[in-house]
């Protein structure tokens, strides 16, 4: 198992050429993103063609690279081999997966607005995973189409690209009561965090 994740030839390629451009790419994505965006791009496609890729700028530590598979479990090993490849590249943290976000925003859809206070859960254990219900403030027949897209956005910043694909077996939605009150099966969106970490991690 462990010999799938030894650096070849072909992951070196993308990964020589970071460490190589690193000034140049972490310069220009400050003036020119859209520009250095592309290169970055075409020369990650050249060795991971089914992948993505984000950069996070960081003034203070080394810079994020995450490879992603867009919530695509099939490919999550070959993100693992990707990351697995990489040497260690000054001024840069390479990472499987995408991170967990702020909870600090919220997006507007038209007039339809929604933030991480206003998805609260319950959950049900389901093998190593959990069945999981959004209850969705405002959540109708009428808004069903913007705002159960709104909360999986929400949902997958809050607690990840891994966790949202291997310990969420099930997902479905309802909408919010009026004044919701904390209980043993219903409590906010922020507390998932903390209930998935105390998860096992699944197998891949």
């Amino acid at each position: 198992m462990f010999g799938l994740f030894r650096r070849n030839a072909n992951s070196a390629r993308f990964w020589d050429w970071l460490a190589a451009n690193t000034d140049r790419i972490q310069s220009e994505l400050r003036q020119n993103p859209q520009g250095i965006g592309e290169e970055i791009g075409k020369a990650f496609r050249r060795d991971f063609p089914e992948l993505h890729w984000e950069i996070t700028p960081s003034e203070a530590t080394a810079w994020l690279f995450c490879i992603s598979a867009d919530g695509d479990r099939e490919k999550f090993p070959r993100v693992q081999r990707a990351v697995s490849a990489a040497p260690d590249i000054p001024s840069w943290k390479v990472q499987a997966f995408r991170p967990r976000g702020s909870m600090d925003g919220e997006l507007q859809f038209g007039d339809q607005k929604l933030g991480v206070d206003d998805i609260w859960c319950s959950a049900e254990p389901s093998g190593d995973g959990v069945r999981l219900t959004l209850w969705i403030r405002g959540l109708s027949p009428l808004t069903d189409p913007i705002l159960s897209r709104a909360a999986l956005i929400l949902l997958d910043n809050a607690i990840g690209e891994y966790d949202a694909v291997m310990k969420i077996s099930w997902l479905s939605r309802e909408p919010l009561p009026e004044n919701p009150e904390r209980t043993e099966g219903l409590f906010p969106l922020r507390d998932l965090p903390g209930l998935l970490d105390r998860l096992p991690n699944r197998e891949m």
